[in-house]
């Protein structure tokens, strides 16, 4: 789940969001999700908003994800449900 930091300078109202309600804890805006868990700006591709996307995801690189992982541990991850194949599949690619 990407968390929206309004003290990083990220936008609520540029982005399709959701709340994030974890139990004892105060709610957080997240970016909404499809109904398989991925993000709703993920597509086969990748990231469709990477020029403008929140701080969380600039920060995140899909080819350190892939480049430090080995091939047991990304078919684990995908089949675990831990990471979407799309991001492993744009991390080689752009590696």
């Amino acid at each position: 789940m990407t968390p929206i930091r309004t003290d990083m300078g990220d936008d609520p109202s540029s982005y399709q969001t959701a709340m994030c309600l974890t139990t004892g804890k105060t709610p957080y805006m997240i970016l909404d999700r499809k109904d398989n868990g991925d993000c709703v700006y993920l597509d086969a591709h990748g990231c469709t908003i990477w020029d403008r996307a929140p701080y969380e995801c600039r920060k995140y690189d899909c080819r350190r994800i892939f480049k430090y992982s080995d091939r047991a541990g990304r078919k684990l991850a995908v089949k675990r449900g831990l990471m979407p194949k799309a991001i492993f599949d744009r991390g080689r690619e752009l590696a």
